[in-house]
C-alpha cells in the first residue's frame, strides 16, 4: 500500500482548514443558541443548557488529516493479493496484455483508451460508474476520468489521471494519484488531464497510425481532443481481449466464480418462488442482492423474471406482475464479478410440475441445447452452432405441430426464435460484437448457449400459445472435443428440475 506523500500534505492541509471553519461555525452556533436561552424570562441555567464552549480544532484536524487524509490519497488494496491490480488479475498480466495489443499494431502507432466518462441523471446525480470495459482490460484502472496511451511495437503505457482536486475527492471519494499510476499501474508516463490537450497532439505526432474509437467515446473526456485521422480500435484490441481465445488461468478463474454467483442466485430464486407469493420483482432484488453479497459489482445487465406469456419477450424486464400458478417462469441473469460477466437462464413450472404442452415445448429447447453443447469444440464456429440450432427448432416447430412442413417451418422459424443461439462472454455481456461469429472457436474462448422457442400467444397455437422457454449456459472452449459448461450445477433436463423443486418445497 502506498501513499503519495505530496497530495496527503496538500489534503492535511485542506483538511485543516475545512476542520478550522466547522469549528469556527460550531461555536457560533452555540454562542447563538447560548444568548436565546438567556433572553428568555425566568432563565436559569442547566445542564442542557448550550454553552459557550469550543469544540477543539487540533481534534477533528487530527481525525480528518490522519484518517481521511491517507484514505483520500491511498490506494486500497485490502482484496488484492500479492502483485495483483484487481482481484485475481496480477499487474503482469495487464502489461503482457499491452504488449500483446501492441504487437499487432503497426511501427510509430499509437491506441488512444478513454475511460468511462461520468454520466449524470440530473444534476449532480451521477449513473452508477462501470468502466469502459476495453480501458479496465488493459490498465486495471477503474475510475472515470482517465485516458490511456498505448505505444505500438513497445507496448509502453501513457496514463493521463484526473487533476488533484480536494473537494472533488470530498465529494466522490480517493482517485489515484501520479505516483500511484506509475508505480502500481506500471505507466511509463504520467499526466494529469489538464495537460491533455497539450500533449496529445505531441504524442500522436509522427505516428503512422492511431487507433480510437471515435463513435463510442464522442461524448467523453476525449471527445473535442480527438485527432483528425483516426483508426477504430475494434481492429485490434477487442480481438485481443475477447474472442482471440487467450487461455490465462485468471481469466479463466473469474468467469468460473461469475458464473457460480449467478449460478447460486438463479437456484436461490427456484427455491423460493411461490405461486400467489413474491412476485417477479421480488425475485429480482433476491437475486440481485445475492449476487452483491457474494461480491458482485452490480448485474451484468437488467435482470429477465418473466412469468406467463412474457416469457415471450425475450427482453422483458418489467418485472411487475405477481406469479401465478400453473405458468413457466422465465429467470434470465447474470452478474459482473471484478470485470468479468455470467450470463444463465432456466425456465421452470410455477406450479412445480411441467403441464404436458409446457414440458413438449421445454424437451424440444433441451434437446437442441444438449446437441449444441456437444458440437463445441474448436474449429466449429458460432454461426454453424447456431445454423444446426435452426435446423433443430424447425424439426421441432413441425413435430409440434407449429408448422406443416420443414420447408414452412424454415420460412417461419423466425417468428419462434428470432435471436442468435450464443454470443461471445467476457468483460461485457456480449463481448467483443465486431469479432465475426465466422471466427473458428479456440481454446480458451468463453460464449454462451441459449436456444429458445418463443410460442406467440394466439389461440390458432392451442395448448402452446404464450409458451416462452429458453435454456442459457455459459460455456468454454477446451482443447479437447468436450467444452466445459461452467453452469452445470443448475438442473437442466424436464424431469430433474421438477425433482429438484419437488425438495424445494417439502
Amino acid at each position: 500500500m502506498m501513499i503519495d506523500w505530496a497530495v496527503w500534505t496538500f489534503e492535511t492541509i485542506f483538511c485543516m482548514v475545512f476542520a478550522t471553519i466547522l469549528n469556527w461555525r460550531a461555536e457560533y452556533w452555540a454562542r447563538y443558541q447560548f444568548l436565546t436561552a438567556a433572553a428568555r424570562p425566568n432563565y436559569t441555567p442547566s445542564k442542557t443548557t448550550p454553552g459557550v464552549s469550543r469544540a477543539s480544532a487540533l481534534f477533528i484536524f487530527l481525525v480528518m488529516a490522519l484518517v481521511a487524509a491517507p484514505i483520500m490519497s491511498t490506494l486500497i488494496t485490502s482484496l488484492l493479493g500479492p502483485g495483483e491490480l484487481a482481484p485475481g488479475i496480477s499487474a503482469a498480466e495487464f502489461q503482457e496484455r499491452r504488449r500483446r495489443l501492441a504487437a499487432a499494431m503497426p511501427r510509430d502507432s499509437v491506441a488512444v483508451l478513454p475511460a468511462t466518462a461520468t454520466a449524470y441523471m440530473t444534476g449532480v446525480i451521477p449513473y452508477p460508474h462501470r468502466q469502459d470495459a476495453d480501458f479496465l482490460y488493459l490498465t486495471g484502472l477503474d475510475q472515470p476520468g482517465s485516458v490511456a496511451v498505448v505505444h505500438g511495437q513497445t507496448g509502453e503505457l501513457t496514463l493521463f489521471v484526473p487533476t488533484p482536486d480536494a473537494t472533488r475527492e470530498l465529494w466522490d471519494g480517493a482517485r489515484v494519484s501520479a505516483a500511484a499510476a506509475a508505480s502500481e499501474f506500471g505507466a511509463s508516463e504520467v499526466h494529469l488531464m489538464r495537460d491533455l490537450p497539450r500533449l496529445l497532439p505531441d504524442l500522436l505526432r509522427g505516428t503512422r497510425a492511431v487507433y480510437y474509437d471515435a463513435d463510442k467515446h464522442a461524448k467523453g473526456e476525449l471527445g473535442r481532443w480527438a485527432p483528425r485521422e483516426l483508426g477504430f480500435a475494434e481492429a485490434t484490441h477487442r480481438p485481443l481481449r475477447g474472442a482471440d481465445a487467450r487461455a490465462a488461468l485468471e481469466k479463466r478463474a473469474l468467469m468460473a466464480r461469475s458464473a457460480a454467483v449467478a449460478e447460486a442466485g438463479l437456484l436461490a430464486a427456484m427455491r423460493a418462488d411461490r405461486a400467489g407469493s413474491p412476485g417477479e420483482r421480488h425475485l429480482a432484488a433476491d437475486f440481485e442482492a445475492r449476487c452483491r453479497r457474494a461480491g458482485a459489482a452490480r448485474l451484468a445487465y437488467p435482470s429477465v423474471v418473466a412469468s406467463g406469456a412474457d416469457a415471450c419477450t425475450i427482453h422483458y424486464s418489467r418485472n411487475d406482475k405477481p406469479l401465478r400458478d400453473g405458468d413457466l417462469l422465465l429467470f434470465d441473469g447474470g452478474c459482473e464479478l471484478h470485470g468479468y460477466c455470467s450470463d444463465v437462464t432456466r425456465t421452470w413450472p410455477l406450479g412445480g410440475a411441467f403441464s404436458p404442452a409446457q414440458r413438449d415445448a421445454y424437451d424440444l429447447v433441451h434437446g437442441v441445447q444438449a446437441a449444441l453443447l456437444a458440437w463445441c469444440r474448436p474449429g466449429m464456429t458460432l454461426r454453424q452452432l447456431h445454423e444446426r440450432s435452426v435446423r433443430l427448432v424447425c424439426e421441432g416447430l413441425v413435430d409440434l405441430r407449429l408448422a406443416p412442413s420443414l420447408p414452412l417451418a424454415r420460412a417461419a422459424y423466425r417468428a419462434f426464435y428470432p435471436h442468435s443461439v450464443g454470443h461471445w462472454l467476457g468483460m461485457d455481456t456480449h463481448d467483443t460484437p465486431s469479432v465475426s461469429h465466422d471466427r473458428p472457436l479456440e481454446p480458451g474462448v468463453h460464449l454462451t448457449i441459449e436456444p429458445g422457442l418463443y410460442v406467440p400467444d394466439d389461440e390458432r397455437f392451442g395448448a402452446l400459445a404464450g409458451i416462452g422457454v429458453r435454456i442459457e449456459d455459459v460455456v468454454r472452449i477446451n482443447d479437447t472435443a468436450e467444452c466445459t459448461v461452467l453452469s452445470q450445477s443448475m438442473p437442466t433436463d424436464a424431469q430433474s428440475i421438477e425433482d429438484y423443486l419437488a425438495r424445494a418445497r417439502q
